[in-house]
């Protein structure tokens, strides 16, 4: 299996995965039960099947805290681009409509 790029969070009692692909080829994640007859046991669930494990795999290794951090300022920081690049889209959409109100005039009048 290898590790993909995402990461998953449970409640405060439930420690933080890497996400893997599945046998599928599908993301998968590792769960924690919270049922009176399964309480504790680890399974693994992804968008085609729920299997209950035995042990984590390797690659499922929980994630230092201080890599959290750097992921949350990390996504603050493309949040704020994001927000930047719409901003200049806004923009650039009005300096079209000008440009073309522009050529509209020019052609109506100058030929």
């Amino acid at each position: 299996m290898s590790s993909g790029s995402r990461i998953s969070t449970g409640s405060s009692n439930q420690r933080v995965y890497k996400e893997v692909l599945c046998d599928c080829e599908l993301p998968s994640r590792i769960r924690t039960s919270k049922t009176k007859d399964n309480p504790g046991k680890k399974f693994r669930v992804c968008p085609n099947s729920l299997e209950w494990i035995d042990e984590e795999p390797e690659n499922m290794k929980p994630i230092a805290e201080d890599t959290l951090s750097d992921i949350a300022d990390y996504l603050k920081q493309v949040l704020e681009d994001v927000a930047s690049v719409r901003e200049e889209v806004k923009q650039l959409k009005v300096m079209i409509q000008i440009l073309i109100l522009l050529v509209i005039i020019k052609v109506m009048f100058w030929g």
